[in-house]
């Protein structure tokens, strides 16, 4: 829904993506279940990662490892991830923000090349309206590679942290800053932003839309 626009001061939006902006809460799975491999091979490497026997970074090296052992490469995972949709909620939520002038910034564990294609069907500029902090994935030495800029939990790579770096950067007020996310690590974001959102998926965008604009 389009609103009127109307002078504010500098406010700031940082967003998760998966689960928050998409109806996928997490890509990772999405990839392993159109791949076929989730149960036989996602499942215990998420156990192996939640028990604490291994660390983020080799917990997602272990995934993009299971993809490739099952015949996938490169531009078979990114078309996996093209095939991800955004419900309206989503594209009313950000394009009203980029009309008011809000500056967005989205911070996700998940890939860049879904904040690119949201970018892409919003008509919004990944660099200029939706400034991206997130993962990405690469061929390196015909392999796959997990690139990652953000970690899960509370670490100097996690969603608490970037919030934290980029509210100090930003100049913008504290009490016009504000965090949504659907997962308990965007709650970590919450803490360094005058006000947090946690919501259950797109449909709640609506009603938050109407809390920050008022």
């Amino acid at each position: 829904m389009r609103r009127m626009s109307k002078t504010h001061s500098p406010s700031l939006v940082l967003l998760d993506l998966d689960g928050t902006l998409t109806s996928v809460g997490s890509p990772w799975r999405y990839v392993y279940e159109r791949l076929g491999i989730w149960d036989s091979h996602g499942v215990p490497i998420l156990t192996r990662y939640r028990s604490g026997e291994i660390d983020y970074a080799t917990f997602c090296r272990l995934d993009v490892e299971a993809w490739e052992h099952a015949g996938a490469d490169l531009d078979t995972v990114l078309h996996i991830l093209d095939e991800i949709p955004f419900p309206a909620q989503s594209m009313a939520f950000l394009e009203t923000l980029a009309e008011e002038k809000y500056s967005i910034t989205i911070i996700s564990t998940g890939f860049e090349r879904v904040a690119e294609n949201l970018a892409e069907r919003s008509g919004l500029s990944l660099s200029r309206n939706l400034r991206p902090v997130i993962n990405g994935i690469r061929a390196s030495h015909g392999h796959l590679e997990a690139v990652l800029r953000v970690h899960e939990g509370d670490t100097p790579r996690g969603k608490g942290s970037w919030a934290r770096r980029l509210v100090r950067l930003s100049s913008v007020a504290f009490e016009r800053t504000f965090a949504v996310g659907d997962g308990a690590s965007d709650t970590l974001m919450f803490a360094h932003v005058g006000r947090g959102f946690s919501i259950r998926g797109p449909q709640e965008l609506p009603d938050v839309l109407d809390r920050i604009l008022h």
